[in-house]
């Protein structure tokens, strides 16, 4: 028998920690553990002779301790939750990438179905791209530049101006391994999620090759959109 917790951008030492306390509580039990690129699988096995009333108590307080993280407690894709939850919620999303080139509309349109939920992504990869489809303005580029807060807030907007979603996600950043000749870093994002309420943006500083940075940075921008919507 199996209980499975999926998780993104997990800490480490959180995880490990967890879970060591879970197998010295309950001995009669395995842990498999799969990550891609911050996409984290547990699965706990446990045999007959692990105390139920013991296991349920400590398998609690991993769950208690991941839940930022969490986003299923069964076995089932990121993507696939997602779109379970927009579906439920009746929300249409819509996707802007630039350094993502397109990856998160790619993982969304894999899933059967989608097509209920989804109603565009758009590869904004150049300023002028940015200015044209989704009205960034010319002024925030030349203030702020294209890798910044201000201009993922902007391409989310340009998303949600339409009305044709509710929901948006916009991704901005430098996946190296050259950075964008300006003094800003290799890894540094910007990730805005947005609705008819509020559109937030979250920074992050990644390390790792090009496809690392640019892999991690689709699957936290899925889980941001997923954590809007719950």
């Amino acid at each position: 028998m199996s209980d499975f917790i999926r998780t993104v951008a997990a800490p480490v030492e959180t995880v490990n920690g967890v879970l060591a306390k879970l197998k010295n509580a309950c001995p009669g039990i395995a842990i498999n553990l799969r990550e891609n690129f911050g996409d984290l699988s547990i699965e706990i096995v446990k045999d007959g002779s692990a105390d139920e009333s013991t296991y349920q108590n400590a398998y609690r307080e991993v769950v208690a301790a991941l839940n930022d993280h969490i986003y299923a407690l069964e076995d089932i894709s990121l993507c696939e939750r997602l779109f379970q939850l927009l579906k439920l919620r009746q929300a249409t999303v819509s996707v802007a990438e630039s350094f993502t080139g397109g990856g998160i509309s790619k993982r969304l349109v894999e899933i059967p179905g989608i097509s209920e939920v989804y109603f565009e992504g758009l590869n904004t990869y150049s300023n002028k791209s940015k200015i044209e489809r989704l009205g960034v303005k010319e002024e925030t580029l030349e203030a702020y530049g294209a890798v910044s807060a201000q201009t993922a807030y902007e391409m989310a907007y340009g998303l949600l101006a339409t009305g044709n979603c509710n929901l948006s996600i916009a991704t901005t950043g430098i996946a190296g391994p050259k950075t964008d000749g300006t003094k800003k870093p290799v890894g540094l994002l910007y990730i805005a999620v947005g609705n008819e309420e509020h559109i937030s943006v979250y920074e992050y500083n990644l390390k790792g090759s090009r496809q690392a940075i640019t892999e991690t940075a689709i699957n936290i921008a899925l889980f941001l959109a997923f954590k809007k919507l719950k």
